[in-house]
């Protein structure tokens, strides 16, 4: 992985990290810089989540990044690998901010992850030098750059005392918009996300929530990136919500890639069957 260096001079630094109160002198990258231009979101939380914590964390950042905004995350175990996975499968892009010099990967196990991420065209981003000695410190002083980077911080599952509960702190004194979602009463990986709640963080129940909050909005990116039927059934159906019989009397030669189209737009919250039993193009950007 080639690493490249970017200079705060330079107009391509990402905006709202040179808004910090320590913005880095440089950083260092691999992958595809014009991902920083993108709406950016944080979702973070423990490595040690529950499997309701993992699908939270992977189903907003798919759902997120299916409309055009950008997860950023640490590329750790538990809930900011779910972060990363969701999003790619989300089809839109996302970075991962490391507190080592790049180009080493920590966790280990996570080195596939970071080359998914380069090839999906998103971002792997620090602050070290390659070769610069990693202290438990590092881990804090990094997390300032996922908040920095982003209008606001999602946490999914925290305990008190963690990492995430760190980013947090960081997003509120950079003034920026720190969200949970609630978590079991008593259960100790969710202490820190619901004592933030009680603090008068934002409780977050879905990502439209989400982008309400920041004032954000969704982007096309769903429908950016299809082609063939797909794209043929979406602009159609744009014009007009059509009946499956509708649809079958205008592709009746090809019947079987029709459906197969229609399951993946579906699939991909592009087209929804209406109560009327039409198929319509999803509506609050979701399609255009």
């Amino acid at each position: 992985m080639k690493v490249s260096a970017l200079p705060i001079s330079d107009p391509r630094y990402p905006a709202l990290l040179r808004e910090i109160y320590d913005p880095p002198a440089q950083l260092f990258y691999v992958g595809n810089l014009d991902v920083l231009e993108r709406q950016c979101i944080a979702i973070v939380g423990t490595r040690r989540c529950s499997s309701y914590g993992e699908s939270k964390a992977y189903s907003f950042a798919k759902d997120l990044s299916r409309h055009g905004v950008c997860v950023v995350s640490g590329l750790a175990y538990g809930i900011d690998a779910a972060a990363h996975k969701g999003a790619l499968e989300g089809s839109g892009s996302t970075i991962a901010v490391l507190a080592q010099g790049l180009p080493e990967i920590m966790p280990r196990r996570n080195v596939w992850l970071a080359k998914k991420i380069v090839e999906k065209g998103g971002l792997l981003l620090c602050e070290k030098e390659a070769g610069s000695e990693t202290f438990k410190s590092s881990y804090l002083e990094r997390n300032r750059l996922i908040s920095g980077l982003c209008k606001g911080t999602l946490l999914i599952e925290a305990p008190w005392r963690s990492g995430a509960l760190n980013t947090a702190k960081h997003a509120l004194n950079q003034n920026r918009e720190v969200m949970a979602i609630p978590g079991r009463i008593g259960d100790e990986m969710s202490s820190g996300t619901n004592k933030l709640l009680q603090g008068g963080a934002r409780l977050i129940m879905g990502s439209d929530e989400l982008i309400e909050a920041l004032g954000l909005r969704y982007e096309s990116l769903a429908i950016e990136g299809l082609t063939g039927l797909q794209l043929e059934l979406v602009n159609l159906l744009k014009k007009n919500a059509l009946t499956g019989s509708e649809l079958g009397e205008l592709f009746a030669g090809d019947l079987k890639n029709l459906y197969s189209a229609l399951g993946a737009l579906e699939l991909n919250g592009i087209v929804k069957l209406t109560n009327e039993m039409r198929y319509a193009v999803c509506s609050g950007g979701r399609g255009g």
